[in-house]
C-alpha cells in the first residue's frame, strides 16, 4: 500500500469537515459556495496523481501544480481590482520572506520550512493588510509559486547543471498546505482579537455599572 502524502491527507480531512458543515464561516468570508469549495478540493486532491511534463533536458513541470495556479486565477478573476492588487502585493512579500528564511535558516527550520512558511507569512500579512481570507488563500499559493520561479531564474542565470521541476516535491506540498494554513491563521488571529475586544468591552461595561 502506497502511503498518501501529508498534503493529500490534509485535503481529505478538510473535504470531510466541509461535508459535515464545519468551516462554513470561513467559506462565507472567502465568498465561496460549498459546491465551489468541494470542486477546488477534489481538483487539488487529483493533482497528486498527475505526471511531470518534460519541458527540456533539465526542466520539467509537475502538472499537479497547474491546479493550484488555476484556483488562484479563478479567485483573482472573481474578486475586486483593489483586492487583486493587495493579493499580488502580499504574494510578492510572502515569496520574498519564504526565500529569505530558506536561505538564512538551518537545513531543518521546523515550521519555517517552505512547506509551512508560505502559509504562515501569507496568513499574517493578509490579516495585517485587510483581514482578507481570500487574499490569504491566494498568497499562500502564489507566494510559493513565485518563490519557486525565482529559484528557477537563479539556477538559469548561474548556468547551474541541475535538473529543475517546477512545482515538484516539497513545493507542491507547500502549494496545497500553505493556502489552507494561511486562511486558518488569518481566521484564528481575527477570532482571538475579536474575543479580546469583546472581553474588554464587557469588562468595561461591568466596571461602569
Amino acid at each position: 500500500m502506497i502511503p498518501l502524502p501529508l498534503s493529500a491527507v490534509l485535503l481529505g480531512l478538510i473535504t470531510a469537515a466541509l461535508y459535515f458543515g464545519f468551516g462554513q464561516r470561513i467559506l462565507d468570508r472567502m465568498r465561496l459556495r460549498g459546491s465551489t469549495a468541494f470542486l477546488i478540493l477534489i481538483l487539488m486532491i487529483g493533482g497528486h496523481f498527475l505526471p511531470t511534463l518534460a519541458l527540456g533536458p533539465r526542466l520539467g513541470l509537475n502538472l499537479g501544480a497547474v491546479i493550484p495556479l488555476g484556483v488562484v486565477i479563478y479567485l483573482l478573476a472573481t474578486t475586486s481590482a483593489r483586492e487583486r492588487k493587495k493579493a499580488a502585493l502580499i504574494s510578492t512579500l510572502t515569496a520574498f520572506l519564504v526565500l529569505l528564511t530558506d536561505k538564512a535558516l538551518p537545513p531543518d527550520p521546523g515550521f519555517l520550512d517552505p512547506v509551512f512558511s508560505g502559509g504562515l507569512f501569507a496568513g499574517i500579512l493578509a490579516y495585517l493588510g485587510d483581514r482578507s481570507r481570500r487574499g490569504a488563500f491566494i498568497a499562500g499559493i502564489l507566494g510559493i509559486l513565485l518563490a519557486d520561479l525565482i529559484v528557477l531564474l537563479e539556477i538559469s542565470a548561474g548556468d547551474i547543471p541541475q535538473q529543475f521541476i517546477i512545482g515538484s516535491g516539497g513545493v507542491f506540498s507547500g502549494l496545497v498546505i500553505s493556502p489552507f494554513l494561511a486562511v486558518i491563521l488569518a481566521e484564528g488571529i481575527g477570532e482571538i482579537r475579536e474575543r479580546i475586544k469583546r472581553s474588554a468591552l464587557k469588562q468595561g461595561g461591568n466596571e461602569n455599572d
